[in-house]
Parts: C-alpha cells; sequence; structure tokens
C-alpha cells in the first residue's frame, strides 16, 4: 500500500530538520482512505515563521483535528496497521516530511510493524503541473494544508489531472 503524505511545521528559516517542529500531517493511501492530524502541544505560535503563522495557522481547526502527540502517533500507528500488508509512505519533499514524520512515530515510541523505513520521493515523477491542476479543478482545496496537500500528490499519482 503506498500512502501519499504531507506535513506542516514550524519554520523552513534555517533550513534545519532539527530546527522544525510538527504542525500536522495528512496521509492518503491509495485506497482512497485519509488520516489527518494536527498538535496540540508540539509547537506554540512564537516557534513559527510569519509565513507558517499567515498560511498554515489559519486553516487549523484544532477544535476537530487536534490531538496530543502521543494520540495522534498512537492514532497514525492503528491505521497503517491496519491496512494488513506492507506501507510504504510516499512525499514529494522527503528531506523535510519524512524526518518529521519518522522522528515523531519514533519519540512516540509507535512506529508501526508494517511500515517500510524508507520514503518514496515522488516529487521526482510526479509533474508540478498535476499538483497545480489538482489545486485549479478542486475550488474548496487550501494550499498549504497537510491533508489538501497529500490529497493533491495522491491525485497527481494517478496521473493528469484535466476534468
Amino acid at each position: 500500500m503506498i500512502v501519499y503524505f504531507d506535513t506542516e511545521f514550524t519554520s523552513l528559516d534555517f533550513g534545519l530538520v532539527f530546527d522544525m517542529k510538527l504542525i500536522s500531517a495528512g496521509f492518503v493511501a491509495e485506497n482512497g482512505q485519509e488520516f489527518y492530524f494536527e498538535l496540540l502541544d508540539n509547537y506554540q505560535k512564537y516557534d513559527c515563521s510569519g509565513f507558517v503563522i499567515d498560511n498554515v495557522l489559519p486553516h487549523l481547526n484544532n477544535g476537530k483535528h487536534g490531538l496530543l502527540s502521543i494520540q495522534a502517533a498512537s492514532k497514525l500507528k492503528a491505521w497503517v496497521e491496519a491496512f494488513g500488508e506492507p506501507v510504504y509512505m510516499a512525499c514529494d519533499a522527503p528531506n523535510y516530511d519524512w524526518p518529521l514524520v519518522m522522528d515523531f512515530l519514533k519519540e512516540n515510541k509507535c512506529w508501526p510493524e508494517n511500515l517500510d523505513g524508507l520514503p518514496l520521493n515522488v516529487g521526482g515523477y510526479l509533474s508540478h503541473e498535476r499538483v497545480e491542476k489538482y489545486f485549479e479543478y478542486q475550488p474548496m482545496a487550501i494550499r498549504h494544508h497537510s491533508l489538501w496537500d497529500a490529497r493533491a500528490l495522491a491525485a497527481a499519482a494517478k496521473g493528469p489531472i484535466d476534468d
């Protein structure tokens, strides 16, 4: 099973993964199942860059999707293991997204038994135009929202988006 995912995190100001704090993560399996969470206890607003404050935080709905880190990690582990087959995570920015998810699962001692330890880099073969078309054809889609970005990746992986 391939699961397309994206994360939102506090800042790219220094470009260092260890300076980033996970805010939210969205996952879309190739069979259409989705999982999404927003963390309530992993960052503070002052950790966030201006871009994140302006473009990410306004789209969060902590009342609906907010979880403590251990809850989110446990639920993600259960969701991945429920596939009952090997799972491969795919993203378009593995140098940023993957370390955040990998460390998150390991720190919370919630690594799924069926999760492969290396991400698939779909940024290399997914055309930027397909992702852009997704947002063009989905008027409700929100850019810089991890679940919507994961949906765009999953849709782009299926082929041209032209209707």
